[in-house]
């Protein structure tokens, strides 16, 4: 096991629950069609979702794949330190397309990292990638760039920072990207990302998928969290747009 632990917070999962259908309608769904395209010729799919929560993921990109049509079965690991979360994810209808497992795993230990993916078609993470250290986050690509054959992998929504507001608030968004630094790589996740995958030889695709969010209570919880890391006393908004990227490798 590697000596650096990541230390990832557990998500509140009514929060969780309140963002996943902005979350569904802001996907690229044209990385997801690039995705599906490498799979139409499967009889079967592993797909492993890394930081995979209550499920989220499971639940939009399985039937999504089959609306593109991938007719493999899909069997899923959905991998998570968070075993209450987990839990909640078997708890929910699983997708008609999906058999489902979980793993709890420690994203900083690179063995046992190996070991979930192996044998994985497809590696996909949602709201992952800013939350990781960076040495954690190239550990990962390392991990990947030694499977054989390589995964398909789709990792999506990750926070990219100059988040701006109605009314205008200024420094709340510098303060808000700086104080994510200090936790993971923030807003810098998926470049440092890409430039890592780039460097083992993957081909990179990125495209942007910012929220646009108007009156609402996912803009009053978000809105909260803002404010509250960077330290500014928290006003009322009637709308924001907080960028997104998704990137997929192969």
């Amino acid at each position: 096991m590697d000596e650096t632990v990541t230390e990832l917070e557990n998500f509140d999962p009514d929060w969780l629950a309140l963002r996943e259908p902005v979350d569904h309608a802001t996907r690229s769904r044209r990385l997801e069609g690039l995705l599906a395209a490498r799979l139409t010729d499967r009889e079967r799919v592993r797909v492993v979702d890394l930081g995979a929560g209550s499920g989220s993921t499971l639940r939009h990109l399985a039937p999504r794949l089959q609306e593109l049509g991938v007719a493999a079965e899909q069997e899923w690991v959905l991998v998570d330190h968070d075993e209450d979360l987990l839990a909640r994810a078997l708890a929910t209808p699983v997708p008609a397309a999906a058999s489902v497992a979980t793993a709890t795993v420690d994203l900083a230990d690179r063995d046992a990292v190996r070991d979930v993916l192996s044998g994985a078609d497809v590696v996909v993470g949602s709201a992952l990638l800013d939350v990781l250290p960076a040495p954690v986050a190239t550990g990962l690509v390392e991990v990947l760039s030694t499977l054989d054959p390589r995964p398909a992998v789709l990792f999506v929504l990750t926070v990219a920072g100059g988040a701006t507001s109605e009314p205008e608030v200024p420094g709340v968004a510098e303060g808000f990207d700086a104080d994510q630094r200090v936790h993971g790589l923030g807003p810098d996740a998926t470049g440092h990302v890409a430039d890592a995958f780039a460097a083992h030889g993957w081909s990179v695709e990125r495209e942007a998928t910012p929220w646009r969010l108007s009156t609402s209570p996912l803009l009053d919880a978000w809105a909260e969290g803002w404010f509250a890391a960077a330290g500014v006393p928290a006003q009322p908004l009637s709308a924001a747009v907080v960028p997104h990227e998704d990137l997929l490798a192969q």
